[in-house]
């Protein structure tokens, strides 16, 4: 007998996850798509899970289904919950417009980081190299161009510093056919995504955005590189519960007695992140509405990707 969503809504996010159901069809998913042990997998990322839902309240309150969604969605992407400074993923909760105007509840998302994104990048065969992004400072030989259709860049860091002041940043891309990509990032690229980020956040953007003697910081800087040099590139795919900067999600087998109707559609919501919690940078990410209930302030100890 399958679960319902209405059995995974009346479970825990504990019970979601020691279901054993729910372990089978991670398990099985996982090997299909990925091959390897299951198993292990399992054990590892239930024991990452459980760590995120523990830390935070606003987890521990969210919907069985959308637990068990993101949960599943872990075993699709084949990467890995464990936090650090370059986490690969993270689980958001949010709130979820049910009934326009009168009926919200909590539910989680995946929402997969710019390293993540890589990692799956480079799986799929869509990339066999990425360097490591560079942050140019002023002073800086930085002079990008675009001669017969190919991208060059000449690049040259001064030595010893000019200055700190941050004056942009690039990184270089090897397809699987061999050929070269730059992507490169200049002070208005970073103003417009400052000023989307203002926007979003209620005319207060993040403060990475002026936290290094009033520029971006170089680490948050280098995670938008890595995330918008990825624009051109094809579409990934990814779980219904999860999200990417690029991407919508595709429809996915979850193994419930679930309708195409059930399955969760573009949210509507809105996500007040805290000023130390990576935000999200995709453009028709959030919808605003009226007569919402208080804002969700997600915190996170970790350090900024």
């Amino acid at each position: 007998m399958k679960l319902s969503i209405e059995d995974l809504n009346k479970m825990k996010p504990v019970e979601v996850l020691d279901n054993e159901q729910v372990k089978e069809r991670f398990i099985s998913l996982f090997e299909k798509i990925h091959g390897g042990s299951g198993d292990h997998f399992y054990e590892k990322e239930r024991f990452n899970f459980l760590k995120l839902i523990q830390a935070k309240p606003d987890l521990q309150q969210c919907t069985g289904f959308s637990i068990y969604g993101c949960f599943l969605d872990v075993a699709q992407n084949g990467l890995t919950l464990e936090q650090g400074p370059k986490a690969l993923m993270y689980i958001i909760p949010y709130n979820f417009e049910v009934v326009k105007g009168q009926k919200w509840e909590k539910r989680a998302k995946l929402d997969i980081s710019p390293y993540g994104e890589l990692i799956m990048r480079l799986q799929s065969g869509q990339l066999s190299h990425a360097d490591k992004p560079v942050i140019v400072y002023k002073g800086d030989i930085f002079q990008p161009a675009v001669k017969n259709g190919v991208k060059t860049i000449d690049y040259s860091p001064k030595i010893p510093r000019e200055s700190k002041t941050i004056i942009g940043g690039f990184i270089g891309l090897t397809r699987s056919d061999g050929s070269r990509d730059f992507f490169w990032m200049l002070p208005e690229d970073v103003e417009r995504l400052k000023k989307y980020s203002e926007k979003k956040n209620r005319g207060k953007a993040n403060a990475l955005y002026n936290s290094s003697d009033g520029g971006i910081d170089s680490g948050f800087l280098e995670a938008k590189i890595l995330k918008h040099a990825f624009s051109c590139f094809p579409r990934l795919k990814v779980g219904q519960f999860s999200t990417l900067s690029t991407d919508e999600p595709d429809e996915m087998a979850y193994g419930l007695d679930v309708k195409p109707e059930q399955l969760p559609q573009k949210p509507v919501y809105e996500t007040q992140y805290a000023e130390d919690y990576p935000e999200p940078e995709t453009e028709d990410y959030t919808e605003s509405q009226d007569n919402e209930p208080e804002t969700i302030v997600i915190q996170e100890n970790n350090d900024i990707f």
